[in-house]
């Protein structure tokens, strides 16, 4: 017997289907019912969840929002050489009668750190009424001043602080007292190294002359008050000049020593009564020392901005 093919066996097994579909206006009616009902139930389940969404946000907004245990009845600052508590309103600008729900902190928090003397903040709630409110302010350690070969700042008061972190900063109101016996540091107009408010400063004679003020800081904490200016005249040298009207000059290394003769120095003249004009206290022996004939020119204060009498 002759054995099928397997093409035969596959014809046999295939099958053709014939889908018809039937439409009179009874089915379509009774579809158009099955859609209404199915819509409806979701449209009442939609509502109901927009009704308890509802409902919990009324509830919400009595008990919380219109509670007038709720109010703001206090506010916590911590101390600082900034800000105030009437200073930190006037910034914030707070509502004091509001609620404290109704208190957005992370925009309070984001307005304080847009401040420049400001390094840190944070604005918490603390229930039922009080608003809890840390600042980290920056801490200076030096007034920068760019000076130029045409201009004489001598006795100019900068107003730019640079903290202990090498950002520069416009002087705040709240810090001008405690700044005013911080040294100036003079810096020369540079290009490449413009001096610029609310950057980090990398100024390479202020690299140098840092260097000289920590020193001066863990060393000799005593003297850091009696500094009044420093700056690099040259590629090999600092100048610092003291309260008293002396001058010295620095190299830019070995400065402990330095520092140390300078000292010594200053301590003589004191007990024999005479004032050091100019030392250069970089060679190890014979420092030169000039004398001063007349008395120092007085360093220059910060006075409040305010109108003086007009005399007659």
């Amino acid at each position: 017997m002759r054995k099928r093919s397997t093409k035969y066996q596959h014809h046999r097994h295939h099958v053709k289907v014939l889908k018809a579909e039937v439409m009179s206006g009874r089915i379509a009616w009774l579809n158009f019912l099955h859609a209404l009902r199915a819509t409806a139930k979701l449209c009442v389940i939609l509502a109901a969840i927009f009704a308890i969404a509802y409902g919990i946000k009324k509830a919400i907004q009595h008990t919380f929002h219109e509670n007038p245990d709720f109010q703001l009845q206090a506010i916590n600052l911590n101390q600082n050489d900034l800000l105030d508590e009437v200073g930190l309103i006037e910034l914030l600008d707070i509502d004091l009668t509001a609620n404290i729900f109704d208190i957005d902190v992370e925009e309070l928090e984001s307005k304080l750190k847009d401040q420049p003397a400001i390094r840190s903040a944070r604005v918490e709630r603390n229930l039922p009424g009080t608003l809890d409110i840390q600042v980290s302010t920056r801490k200076p350690i030096a007034w920068v001043t760019e000076i130029s070969d045409q201009t004489d700042n001598a006795e100019v008061m900068p107003s730019l602080l640079v903290d202990d972190r090498h950002y520069v900063y416009a002087c705040p109101h709240g810090q001008r007292k405690t700044s005013q016996a911080l040294p100036i540091i003079e810096l020369k107009k540079l290009i490449n190294h413009p001096l610029k408010e609310n950057e980090i400063l990398k100024h390479p004679e202020y690299r140098n002359t840092l260097r000289l003020i920590d020193l001066i800081k863990a060393e000799f904490p005593e003297q850091s008050t009696h500094v009044k200016r420093l700056s690099q005249p040259n590629d090999w040298s600092l100048h610092l000049s003291t309260d008293e009207g002396t001058l010295a000059t620095f190299g830019l290394g070995d400065h402990k020593r330095q520092m140390s003769y300078l000292v010594q120095a200053l301590d003589a003249a004191r007990d024999k009564n005479y004032v050091i004009e100019t030392i250069n206290v970089i060679p190890q022996r014979n420092v030169p020392i000039t004398i001063r004939k007349e008395a120092p020119v007085p360093r220059a204060i910060l006075v409040p901005n305010t109108q003086l009498p007009i005399p007659n």
